[in-house]
């Protein structure tokens, strides 16, 4: 399937589905009718109106078009979080001239995977469509990932994330690890603010909301919204349990259905699973015979010829599971380095 910087190639992908619905299966039926839904992560958030297109053809098993739209709509979004006093970085559409732009980031509501975001210093044009400025805020990033039902949430993990800057992509994601040790206290706001935006949003299955906790000049821990993912994040790779998790995804679009709530603990999960990003410092090109590691994944598609990678450009992820959110994020750092040094090795 075609992906750019703004998602799905809406007419590719409309064709391969229009494809499958003339397709006949043994009994009659089209292929595309066979089919139980439709799950989609990112790819739409530029384009909220390609998911409607695709709603017509086969259900969307996540949160509609229209919810998907005023999440990443700017004035919708921060009006609703302002309504609901959830903290949040200041946001304008245009930046005032009497402010410091150096204190600001630039970023586009359709984005994902933080290559999006500039300091706002470095932007020439401050009037682009779904473009916007955010105050920049020292401290901790960090997300939830839950599950809704349009009216409460099921707590699956809260996580810590980290960038892997370029000097092009200084806020270039870089991995996550599941299972953080976060405070009693930042856990409830987390969940405090996504319940409030379950409601106003009518959020349904998979969700992440995105945030950073910042330390005030007494100590105390505040948490500022930064946005919500509304569709499978990739965080979800962190609390893969066998497809259960899936499993309650479907349940809660299709029967507004949610299991228990999940306790708030002070104190480390037993286990905690990290994904990080492995990024090409220099072109690279690999070789048919390139061998990895058991705990790497995404790997490039090899076929009979070497493969050439551009700077900057994503090669594979990696895994790591420990005891606890500090040792796996540790462990998986150490095998990012790893594997760049087994790219240079084959360069």
């Amino acid at each position: 399937m075609q992906y750019d910087g703004f998602g799905f190639d809406a007419e590719h992908l409309l064709q391969t589905l229009h494809t499958l619905e003339n397709k006949s299966s043994d009994n009659g039926a089209s292929q595309l009718s066979q089919l139980a839904g439709f799950v989609y992560g990112s790819g739409f958030e530029a384009q909220p109106e390609l998911l409607q297109k695709v709603a017509a053809l086969i259900p969307v098993i996540g949160n509609s078009s229209a919810t998907l739209a005023a999440v990443k709509d700017l004035s919708v979004f921060f009006a609703a979080m302002q309504k609901l006093n959830i903290k949040h970085p200041e946001t304008f559409e245009q930046l005032p001239a009497d402010v410091d732009s150096s204190l600001y980031l630039h970023k586009f509501s359709g984005g994902s995977g933080g290559v999006h975001i500039k300091p706002a210093a470095s932007v020439q044009n401050h009037w682009l469509a779904q473009h916007y400025f955010q105050r920049r805020l020292e401290g901790l990033p960090v997300s939830l990932l839950f599950i809704a039902n349009g009216a409460e949430v099921e707590v699956v993990g809260f996580n810590e994330q980290w960038v892997s800057a370029s000097a092009d992509m200084p806020f270039r994601y870089g991995g996550a690890v599941g299972h953080a040790a976060l405070s009693v206290a930042v856990q409830q706001q987390l969940l405090d603010a996504a319940r409030q935006l379950t409601i106003a949003f009518d959020l349904l299955g998979l969700n992440s909301l995105d945030a950073i906790v910042h330390k005030t000049s007494v100590g105390v821990e505040q948490v500022y919204v930064l946005e919500i993912n509304p569709r499978l994040s990739a965080t979800v790779d962190l609390y893969s349990n066998d497809g259960v998790l899936f499993e309650r995804h479907m349940q809660a679009c299709v029967r507004r259905q949610l299991a228990s709530a999940s306790p708030l603990k002070d104190k480390r999960e037993a286990g905690s699973k990290a994904h990080a990003i492995v990024y090409a410092d220099i072109d690279i090109t690999l070789n048919t015979e390139m061998v990895w590691p058991g705990w790497v994944t995404d790997t490039p598609i090899q076929l009979h010829e070497p493969l050439k990678i551009v700077a900057g450009a994503p090669v594979c992820s990696v895994l790591a599971y420990a005891d606890n959110a500090d040792a796996a994020k540790k462990e998986v750092l150490a095998r990012v380095q790893q594997i760049k040094n087994l790219l240079q090795s084959t360069h």
